[in-house]
């Protein structure tokens, strides 16, 4: 072999050895069609309620997994059992996007409210990232019905007489720890 020859073999090597360690950014090219965003982000499968979060955690469900979309500092406070702190704003980081790049998990999305949920699953689901909910409520709601459940009337349904038990007992578990 010449010495040219050599050198470039070299540099192809070394290039397509680089190459591995480069980061993978195919997921954030692939982008929906407005229309298919505008009509999934009106229905509903998107949402998520507080009991079946509830639910999820206390069967130990392994196939979710729950963002945390507020600061640290808030997430240092108080959060979801098991819950993952990334910032709303860091969700389309190149570290985080295998939370979000996946179809083995449900990834379920929350903050105080649903509003940066909201946003969050929007510019998740318009780089074509499946598989994420959004906590119907967030955290206001989780408190609401989970934390501080309120007693119905006996004068209302057998069903809601059984998601209030399921409810005390969700959170005799979430606070007795």
């Amino acid at each position: 072999m010449k010495p040219i020859e050599i050198t470039i073999l070299a540099i192809l090597l070394l290039g397509g050895f680089g190459a591995l360690f480069l980061p993978n950014t195919k997921a954030l090219t692939q982008v929906i069609h407005k229309k298919e965003l505008l009509y999934e982000a009106n229905k509903d499968g998107r949402y998520i309620s507080t009991d079946e979060v509830a639910q999820a955690i206390i069967e130990k469900d392994p196939s979710y997994i729950f963002i945390d979309l507020r600061s640290p500092k808030e997430y240092a406070k108080f959060t979801i059992e098991g819950a993952i702190n990334i910032p709303s704003d860091e969700i389309l980081k190149e570290k985080n996007l295998d939370y979000f790049d996946q179809e083995i998990y449900t990834t379920v999305l929350f903050s105080n409210g649903s509003s940066k949920a909201d946003l969050a699953w929007t510019r998740l689901r318009s780089f074509d990232f499946q598989g994420n909910r959004v906590m119907k409520g967030g955290l206001n709601e989780w408190y609401t019905t989970i934390i501080n459940p309120q007693k119905p009337k006996d004068s209302e349904s057998s069903q809601a007489q059984d998601l209030y038990l399921f409810r005390k007992g969700a959170s005799y578990y979430f606070t007795s720890n």
